[in-house]
């Protein structure tokens, strides 16, 4: 309002409707635009609400993912970012968010698992079975499908 106030103080003056009204549609008017852009913004990401989906797995052995060593022990995986999934140690703060692509569809959660291969003496989580679809890390994305004689798989369990 003090924008307002500012602008029309010579209209005493020189008042005109014209500039009054040409005066007030060059305040409103980006008021407004910005007032619309916030409000599609706000209803865009309501449709775009993603199901958090979470699930648990014992792993017997070391492994590695997007490039960090994990000891053997209880797991939490989770869907909560798009476009990844987030590993998390139970009971540390040991955790890391990894890139994936979705490449087949979702499997019952009793034949949900997580694959592991074995290169250079250390298995890399390389895909994700679960009721998301058939998730591939990125970083192993290159060896999608591949099977091998060491290859490993730990049962995915959902709550």
């Amino acid at each position: 309002m003090l924008i307002i106030a500012r602008l029309t103080r010579s209209f005493a003056r020189e008042a005109s409707l014209p500039k009054l009204t040409h005066v007030l549609n060059s305040v409103t008017r980006p008021w407004l635009a910005a007032s619309l852009a916030c409000l599609l913004l706000l209803l865009s990401g309501a449709g775009l609400a993603q199901t958090v989906v979470r699930s648990g797995a014992s792993v017997p052995f070391d492994f590695w993912a997007q490039g960090q060593k994990f000891p053997a022990g209880d797991y939490l995986f989770d869907s909560e970012f798009p476009s990844t999934i987030s590993i998390r140690a139970k009971g540390t703060k040991l955790s890391v968010g990894t890139p994936r692509i979705l490449y087949g569809d979702p499997v019952k959660k009793e034949d949900a698992k997580l694959l592991f291969a074995r290169r250079d003496d250390k298995y890399y989580l390389t895909e994700v079975w679960g009721v998301l679809g058939k998730l591939v890390v990125t970083g192993e994305y290159e060896h999608r499908g591949e099977k091998n004689n060491e290859q490993r798989e730990v049962r995915l369990v959902y709550p």
